[in-house]
């Protein structure tokens, strides 16, 4: 079977019968799927590496509140640079499209940041510049890498092809977690260095996805990426409410995901490896969630499933608040598989939501926008209140050095995250939704 020329042709040959959303997959659509979602397996280790192992780094030089600050600050670069870059992939015309060489070159800035990040021997002036280059790397890749599936995955397989990445996102996950503050105590560097191989490597297969088939927008669609996504912000009152919606679920996972390491050693006087125990399980419940995260979204709605999966969440976080008894660990797989689909669906949900003729690239810098105000503020504010309650004997704050406090400031967001994602159910904007969500 020859491939199909053109990003229109490889939807007609991929979505099948209609009614294709609940039809099983055939091998070259699932071939397919897997090429386009293996990169995400490099950025989300590399990711993991950095945000859940980089505190320790930092640790040897700054407090809670600084930590918090240093690592929030991937989110004022979220603010700007997907916005930029998306609508720049839009408009680009290379010999292998417009997307890939964004996530190429970004693939190897990041890389070489990630080599830099600890053997900077623990100095701000070198660890600081490191860290921003590589969430500066990041956010290049993301947006160009989203705007990937809108252009070439049909309607009816949006959530499973979430479920493909968000199954490879979750393997890097847990080997992240698993094997980090292991490779961290034998040497340093390792799992940096190691997250540096596996993010050169993986966008090959992303070549071999994209290869022949277009994903160039329509002369008529260009324009300023920028403007486009504040543009649709103003225009539809649903679409506002998915973006705080989404900001609240980024905010509390990068909360947790920032102080957890700090939490088990510090706080609960965990070893490295022994965190690596109690956080590969976290990586367990995220390989089993994320496929059936996007099975859910296409079979009872994305908005419904995530409002579940955040209520569960805040559910889970709660004995953490409350107690130093380290059988709430067992609460981890129902909070993990609930914070994966939380990290699964949404970008199901935007696209569609989106008016119909919406760049993928404005979509995907729309989408990133929204993550970097939650990646602002989760850190941050997660090591305020840290500093604040430290010493407070109430709860389970004194015994915790404070770090507990990370789990009531998720469960806040959370819940102000359900709140808005149930008013993105009635269309309030202009114009016809991309497609039925």
């Amino acid at each position: 079977m020859s491939e199909p020329r053109t990003g229109a042709e490889l939807r007609g040959t991929m979505a099948g019968a209609p009614g294709s959303r609940h039809t099983a997959l055939t091998w070259p659509q699932r071939r397919f799927l897997l090429l386009l979602a293996l990169p995400a397996f490099g950025i989300a280790f590399a990711y993991t590496v950095v945000t859940t192992y980089g505190p320790v780094l930092l640790g040897r030089f700054a407090g809670p509140s600084t930590i918090g600050i240093l690592i929030g600050s991937e989110g004022v670069l979220a603010l700007v640079i997907p916005l930029l870059v998306g609508g720049w992939s839009d408009r680009l015309r290379t010999r292998v499209g417009g997307r890939l060489p964004f996530v190429l070159a970004a693939a190897v800035v990041a890389a070489v940041a990630l080599v830099l990040l600890p053997l900077a021997g623990g100095s701000p002036y070198l660890v600081v510049p490191a860290l921003l280059l590589f969430f500066a790397a990041y956010f290049t890749y993301y947006a160009p890498y989203y705007a990937l599936y809108p252009d070439l995955v049909p309607e009816g397989m949006e959530g499973r092809s979430q479920g493909f990445q968000g199954g490879l996102r979750a393997a890097g996950l847990l080997l992240a977690l698993a094997g980090g503050g292991v490779l961290l105590a034998l040497w340093r560097p390792l799992p940096f260095v190691l997250a540096a191989a596996v993010l050169l490597l993986l966008p090959a297969s992303l070549v071999a996805a994209v290869r022949g088939r277009s994903t160039d927008v329509a002369d008529g669609e260009r324009g300023n990426g920028a403007a486009a996504a504040l543009a649709i912000l103003r225009a539809d009152r649903r679409i506002r409410n998915w973006a705080v919606a989404n900001a609240c679920w980024e905010a509390a996972l990068g909360a947790l995901r920032t102080f957890v390491v700090l939490y088990f050693t510090a706080g609960l006087g965990f070893s490295l490896s022994g965190t690596s125990g109690a956080l590969a399980l976290v990586g367990v419940a995220a390989v089993v969630a994320a496929p059936l995260a996007g099975k859910l979204g296409d079979r009872y709605g994305v908005r419904r499933v995530m409002i579940a999966a955040a209520l569960l969440f805040a559910v889970g976080v709660t004995p953490a608040v409350v107690t130093t008894d380290t059988t709430f660990v067992a609460a981890i797989l129902p909070v993990a598989f609930a914070a994966v689909v939380l990290l699964t669906l949404p970008y199901s949900q935007l696209m569609s939501l989106l008016p119909e003729r919406t760049r993928h690239g404005v979509g995907a810098g729309l989408f990133g926008f929204s993550r970097g105000v939650g990646l602002l503020a989760g850190p941050l504010l997660a090591g305020q209140a840290i500093d604040a309650l430290r010493g407070v004997p109430v709860l389970s704050f004194a015994a915790t050095e404070g770090y507990s406090a990370i789990f009531a400031v998720a469960a806040v967001f959370l819940l102000a995250g359900v709140w808005f994602q149930g008013r993105t159910a009635t269309r309030t904007g202009t114009g016809p939704p991309r497609r039925a969500g």
